[in-house]
């Protein structure tokens, strides 16, 4: 990849793009292979857990968002629309850390993009996300207040999610070759940031200062951003929108750098 060293990681993309998309496909295919739904799961498992969202919060213990501008949604989808978002960050984040050392012999006999793995990890959860996320609009549709007409904004806040967990996977994955103890301190973080990221309670309910401090978070700029273009109806707060591109473009551009310079020495370590 020397060629598209110096044009950075948009000329990586363009190049390998086949190589991604296929990796990306076979990822998806591979999930389910050999179960009876096979690829009906993806759309199966958010039906069900709906379900058990509707079961605890509609009658076990009821109750219901009204956004600030006074969209209602029942608490179930409202909990899922959050979910979703956090579920793609945990999976992307959890997985990183592996994805070069179960590759070893990628990596030591073989001539092969290995910016690629990441990059076609991440494509493979955000496909299953846009899946998840078909789901929740027919779930609008059918049990919701409908689908909001701001709904195609939603992509705004997609794309930079992507470039940012790509960005996050670069450096996780490199960095674990050598600090192998990476893989069990994720978990961890992941846990804390579900906390800090407004998936089962609305901002609004926070404190002021707080809710400043959760708004640090760019998955807490997605998630609201997701309820506001496709429940509330609204436009995106722009300047939040433009910090979460300004905060996904950094993480990127470092995490493709952080990559390039440790992968030389992945196969001495592996």
């Amino acid at each position: 990849m020397k060629g598209s060293d110096a044009l950075g990681w948009p000329a990586a993309f363009w190049r390998h793009r086949r190589l991604i998309a296929a990796l990306a496909a076979n990822g998806v295919a591979g999930r389910y292979r050999g179960s009876w739904f096979g690829l009906l799961w993806p759309f199966l498992q958010p039906l069900l857990l709906i379900g058990v969202f509707t079961l605890v919060f509609a009658y076990v213990m009821p109750l219901k968002w009204v956004a600030e501008r006074g969209a209602a949604l029942s608490f179930p989808l409202f909990l899922y629309s959050g979910f979703v978002v956090f579920s793609l960050f945990s999976e992307a984040v959890g997985s990183a850390p592996g994805l070069l050392l179960g590759q070893a012999n990628l990596v030591k006999k073989v001539v092969f993009p290995l910016e690629v793995i990441p990059v076609a990890s991440v494509t493979t959860l955000t496909l299953f996300f846009l899946m998840n996320l078909g789901v929740f609009m027919a779930a609008l549709a059918i049990w919701g207040p409908g689908i909001a007409p701001t709904w195609p904004y939603v992509a705004l806040f997609i794309a930079p999610l992507y470039l940012f967990l790509v960005g996050l996977s670069w450096f996780l994955a490199a960095l674990t070759v050598y600090v192998r103890d990476i893989a069990h301190v994720i978990g961890l973080v992941v846990s804390a940031v579900m906390f800090l990221t407004p998936v089962f309670f609305p901002l609004q309910t926070v404190p002021e200062k707080a809710r400043a401090l959760l708004l640090l978070n760019p998955l807490t700029v997605v998630i609201e951003g997701l309820r506001a273009v496709m429940v509330e109806g609204v436009l995106p707060d722009w300047h939040s929108l433009g910090l979460l591109w300004a905060v996904a473009l950094v993480v990127m551009q470092l995490g493709w750098w952080w990559f390039r310079r440790l992968r030389e020495g992945f196969a001495d370590v592996l």
